[in-house]
C-alpha cells in the first residue's frame, strides 16, 4: 500500500523533530557522567564473561580429560605439520616417542616398551 491511497482506517505515524540545540547540552552532561559508569560496567561485564567462560572450560576439562588432552595433541600436531611439514613432524614424533619409552623404562613402568614388544615381538 502506498501513502497516496490511504483509507483512513488507522493512525498515521508522525515523526516530530526536536531542536538539536536544546538537548545537546543535556546529552553532553549525560555522556561525561555516564562515560565512567558505562566503562566500569562494561569492564565488569567483560571480566565476568571471561571468568565465567574460564570456569566452564575448566569444568569441561575436569569432566572430559581425555577429550581435552587429545584435542590439544591434535592441535599441536596440526600446527607442526603446517609449520614444519609432514616428514619433519613425523621425525619429531618418533624422537618424542623413543624418549618417552626410555623415560618409562628408567621409571620402571615400561608401558610403551611392552606395547611395542607385544605388537612386534610375535606370539610364543
Amino acid at each position: 500500500m502506498s501513502d497516496s491511497k490511504s483509507t483512513g482506517r488507522g493512525p498515521r505515524a508522525v515523526i516530530e523533530r526536536e531542536p538539536e540545540r536544546a538537548h545537546a547540552d543535556e546529552r553532553a552532561a549525560e555522556r561525561e557522567a555516564g562515560d565512567h559508569a558505562s566503562s566500569k560496567s562494561f569492564q565488569d561485564a567483560t571480566i565476568g564473561f571471561f571468568t565465567g567462560a574460564g570456569r566452564r572450560a575448566w569444568r569441561y576439562a575436569d569432566a572430559h580429560p581425555h577429550t581435552v588432552l587429545y584435542g590439544c595433541i591434535g592441535l599441536v600436531l596440526a600446527v607442526l605439520i603446517l609449520w614444519l611439514g609432514l616428514w619433519d613432524t613425523i621425525v619429531i614424533a618418533i624422537f618424542v616417542g623413543v624418549g618417552a619409552a626410555m623415560g618409562q623404562l628408567r621409571d620402571g613402568d615400561g608401558g610403551i616398551y611392552r606395547f611395542f614388544n607385544r605388537l612386534f615381538g610375535g606370539r610364543r
